[in-house]
């Protein structure tokens, strides 16, 4: 009984298999239609694919003015070398790929491009070249995408499917890919502090601003530990025959740059102020003191105007005249830099990059007075060292041989 049930169920399913499949031969929707053949998929083909790290950074170039806290001095270059190795000429595809951390959005990778490849011969992928991967513009280089201290990561994919070999038959061939990295801070860096002020007054004074002055200076008795007071109270007296408004202004503003200290340095909307940078003071036992120093203002053309009684509505300058200020600056090795004319221009360029008129810029910036240690003379309590060098600390280099995975690409070749 229990063979005689088995015999039935096999012929049971041989007929069930044999209905289905004049149901799906039958089937309206599965049969192309007259004259149109369905497309072949394509065959996916093996590759060779060398994936090979890459990082690049441009590091602040000599000569070059940094605002901010931590000057880019780091330089970092990848150079990914491919060799042909065979004895006859091999097309290869290479493309770039940016890595981002896991929470940045993802980034699509650069198309392939087609290289071809004599025996024997060498071609070397740096990171300019990468750049141009990365954005399929043919005239990108690195510091122009992505600008100076900006660490860009990923991956430089060689691709390499079957060759036609001078005999025409289809193979699988190696290349040698060797991967270098190179990290440098062969640069000196100087962190420059210094007091942006300027050098203009609307009337003529019997001291030119920004000149450094050694003046015997009578003491008071009544504020006899106080130099820069006494100093002023002697300036008063130069002007007391000045006319007005020249006269009143200019005592008004030698009192208002009495006020202040470097806990509080002018605002952008104080009074005009003469203000006295003290370089030293000597008392002597006569009763006098000899007095270093020199007589800047906290007010621009701009501001006073060429009649000394109008004023614009804003102020024009990003920064506060008085404050101290770090920039870092990077130096080749063994050159003379006119730092005053650095300074200069990098103020002017902040200037007229917030939108201030070039024409207005280059008027009033004769005017200007980055008062750095270079001229000698701070007020005292800043202290003689206003200047930090740092030295970058030598190179490295990396040579990594990159070894090819196996992977199946399709559509291959990869450039249609």
């Amino acid at each position: 009984m229990r063979k005689r049930n088995m015999i039935r169920g096999a012929t049971l399913v041989v007929a069930l298999l044999v209905a289905s499949a004049t149901l799906v031969q039958g089937a309206v929707p599965l049969t192309a239609p007259a004259g149109l053949e369905a497309p072949a998929a394509a065959a996916p083909t093996l590759v060779y694919s060398y994936a090979a790290k890459f990082v690049c950074q441009e590091s602040l170039k000599g000569e070059k003015i940094w605002f901010g806290p931590l000057a880019p001095i780091l330089e970092q270059k990848t150079d990914v070398l491919v060799h042909n190795p065979n004895a006859f000429q091999v097309v290869f595809y290479k493309k770039a790929v940016r890595a981002p951390l896991e929470w940045q959005p993802p980034i699509a990778p650069g198309a392939y491009k087609q290289f071809t490849l004599s025996a024997g011969q060498s071609v070397r992928i740096d990171c300019d070249d990468i750049a141009k991967l990365l954005t399929g513009d043919p005239n990108a280089t690195f510091i122009n995408v992505y600008g100076i201290g900006v660490a860009v990561e990923g991956f430089v994919v060689i691709a390499i499917g079957p060759q036609a070999s001078p005999a025409t038959t289809a193979r699988y061939v190696p290349l040698d890919v060797t991967a270098e990295y190179a990290r440098s801070t062969e640069v000196m860096k100087k962190d420059i502090h210094f007091q942006p002020w300027w050098r203009y007054w609307p009337w003529k004074l019997p001291w030119v601003l920004g000149r450094p002055y050694h003046r015997l200076v009578k003491i008071d008795a009544d504020i006899a530990n106080d130099c820069r007071e006494n100093l002023v109270k002697q300036l008063m007296d130069d002007i007391s025959t000045m006319p007005p408004p020249a006269g009143p202004m200019t005592q008004a503003a030698l009192a208002q740059g009495l006020t202040y200290d470097s806990s509080m340095p002018p605002g952008d909307g104080d009074p005009p102020a003469l203000v006295a940078l003290m370089g030293s003071c000597e008392l002597t036992p006569q009763g006098y003191g000899w007095a270093d120093f020199v007589l800047v203002s906290n007010k621009s053309e701009l501001e006073l105007g060429p009649a000394g009684v109008t004023a614009p509505s804003i102020q024009l300058y990003p920064w506060i005249p008085g404050r101290w200020y770090d920039t870092a600056i990077v130096l080749p090795q063994n050159t003379n830099i006119d730092m005053n004319a650095l300074i200069v221009d990098w103020q002017a360029q902040r200037w007229i990059d917030l939108g201030v008129p070039s024409s207005d810029v280059y008027s009033t910036m004769k005017y200007f007075l980055p008062w750095w240690c270079g001229y000698g003379y701070w007020y005292p309590w800043q202290g003689p060292s206003c200047i930090d060098i740092g030295v970058g600390g030598g190179e490295s280099l990396d040579v990594e041989q990159i070894i090819p995975s196996r992977v199946f690409l399709t559509p291959w070749p990869p450039i249609q």
